[in-house]
């Protein structure tokens, strides 16, 4: 089963990270129009900078592993630019813990929590981004909701963040859950990548 909903999941992730914005926004309607609670807002949808040398670069990714990886396992991943440059670094997610909202009447909201961290190895500088990052329902429904974080002191970056080699960026992502459905996966599909890293997040 759980083979089943990964295949189905990195089918799904393309194309919802590249609707983040609009996902997030329907999926926040669709939670308010079951309650009369107040529901937190989501964060606004972030979008590459300009100046983002992955996209000016054409950053591409070696694929990451078949198989779904244990939480706190990093991926070893490496990079090539179009013009031939290549870059190593890591990307883990470290930990899921799910957390009540903070001030909300619906006692079955939730926030689904993960801790990642990337690094910058070697070569090329990454540009990094929450975005990135997703989870998977055991549905195979692909959530892209993130949530201003409750502490901005431990949260990851919510703006784009450049690593050069050497470098490292670490903290917390919230997205909108329920009580009742409790992730199977975490997700990383970076731009340039041919398919997404996946953690697997213990039921």
């Amino acid at each position: 089963m759980r083979t089943a909903t990964t295949a189905m999941s990195v089918g799904l992730l393309c194309a919802a990270l590249a609707a983040c914005g609009s996902n997030s926004e329907a999926v926040s309607e669709t939670v308010q129009g079951a309650t009369s609670a107040p529901t937190p807002a989501p964060s606004k949808s972030e979008q590459p900078s300009t100046d983002d040398p992955q996209v000016g670069g054409g950053l591409t990714y070696a694929a990451p592993p078949d198989d779904p990886m244990a939480l706190g396992e990093a991926w070893q991943w490496s990079s090539t630019t179009r013009s031939g440059t290549k870059g190593t670094g890591t990307t883990a997610v470290l930990a899921y813990k799910q957390n009540m909202p903070p001030k909300v009447a619906d006692e079955d909201l939730r926030y689904d929590q993960v801790k990642v961290r990337i690094c910058s190895t070697t070569g090329t500088p990454i540009t990094v981004y929450r975005r990135f990052f997703a989870l998977i329902k055991p549905s195979g429904e692909v959530n892209t909701v993130k949530m201003v974080a409750p502490d901005p002191r431990t949260a990851f970056p919510s703006k784009d963040t450049i690593l050069k080699p050497g470098q490292c960026t670490e903290g917390t992502i919230d997205f909108l859950g329920v009580r009742s459905e409790q992730p199977v996966l975490a997700v990383w599909g970076p731009d340039g990548a041919p398919k997404p890293a996946a953690w697997v997040i213990s039921q």
